[in-house]
């Protein structure tokens, strides 16, 4: 049976949407304040052709909006719309990530401070019923949140074999993290650990991709220090693929994107309370991300770009 766009399920609909690496990086230069086709072009090194297409994509997905400002010729500006802006908590949950695990001598990146307390913002993801922090640990996620087999489903998701153009633009942690992240399949196999899914073969049935990119997916994961391989037979050998610290740390970051996915896109019977709970509280999921100095949740308005590395 043919699937629409609605019938995918909230991270595979998410990462149709904002899981291209060029699509991330023109909402990343948007929220920079970018607006216009020649910026954009200039500051990411993007083909003409390949700007134009991202960008038609950003609008019929709801992210850009095309706003005239000159008519004669007529020229236009790239806006965010609510839903992009919406994103914003998924970017601070990857900056923070970013910023912990993949630092440099140099420092973060980017520097951000939150003007209502005048600190610099470290961004805390909560609980949006009981305020607590957000812990894998702490989380119970069906792995039925993943359960239809990509590959059958007509409506691809757009991704890019190559991770590394997450950091063909400005230098951010955010992309820093979504290049360790990966393609698609490194979204859905953290995803699917986050809900206990450890065997190679339940990865496998599950996503129904190739063994052979599965294994490799697995195996950047492990190099880059996300999972750890832990044998639980010898003959034939049989691993568990589980969450190092720094994996489990990228938690909020998926929370982030799955439940801006909920909010923002029509999933049928899906119910995100259902399917995702924080146990501390019994409630399903809603995140709101908070400066952790004052708590106030953080709004992209209410937040001021300090120091940035030349690019």
């Amino acid at each position: 049976m043919k699937r629409t766009r609605s019938d995918l399920l909230p991270l595979a609909r998410a990462l149709e949407v904002i899981g291209d690496p060029w699509s991330f990086l023109i909402v990343q230069e948007a929220f920079f304040g970018v607006r216009r086709f020649e910026a954009f072009q200039r500051n990411l090194g993007i083909s003409r052709k390949t700007l134009a297409d991202r960008l038609n994509r950003l609008q019929e997905r709801g992210l850009l909006s095309k706003v005239i400002y000159e008519a004669r010729p007529p020229r236009y500006e790239y806006r965010l719309t609510p839903s992009s802006r919406d994103t914003y908590a998924y970017a601070l949950c990857l900056m923070r990530w970013g910023n912990e695990w993949q630092a440099d001598a140099q420092g973060p990146p980017v520097v951000l401070h939150h003007k209502p307390c005048g600190h610099p913002l470290t961004p805390l993801a909560v609980c949006g019923a009981c305020a607590m922090e957000l812990r894998a640990a702490d989380m119970e996620i069906s792995p039925s949140t993943v359960t239809v087999p990509l590959a059958s489903t007509n409506t691809p998701v757009r991704s890019s074999s190559r991770p590394e153009l997450y950091t063909a633009g400005r230098p951010s942690s955010i992309s820093r993290a979504v290049a360790v992240i990966g393609d698609r399949w490194g979204f859905f196999v953290l995803w699917l650990s986050l809900a206990g899914i450890t065997r190679f073969d339940q990865f496998h049935e599950i996503l129904g991709v190739a063994r052979t990119v599965l294994a490799a997916r697995l195996d950047s994961l492990i190099d880059l220090g996300l999972f750890e391989r832990r044998p639980y037979q010898e003959r034939p050998p049989r691993y568990d693929y589980c969450l190092t610290e720094k994996g489990r740390a990228l938690c909020p970051a998926l929370l982030a994107m799955f439940d801006w996915s909920v909010r923002w896109h029509e999933h049928g019977a899906f119910t995100a309370s259902i399917h995702v709970l924080h146990r501390p509280c019994g409630s399903g999921l809603r995140m709101k991300v908070v400066c952790e100095h004052c708590r106030e949740v953080v709004q992209a308005r209410d937040v001021e770009v300090g120091a940035q590395r030349s690019w």
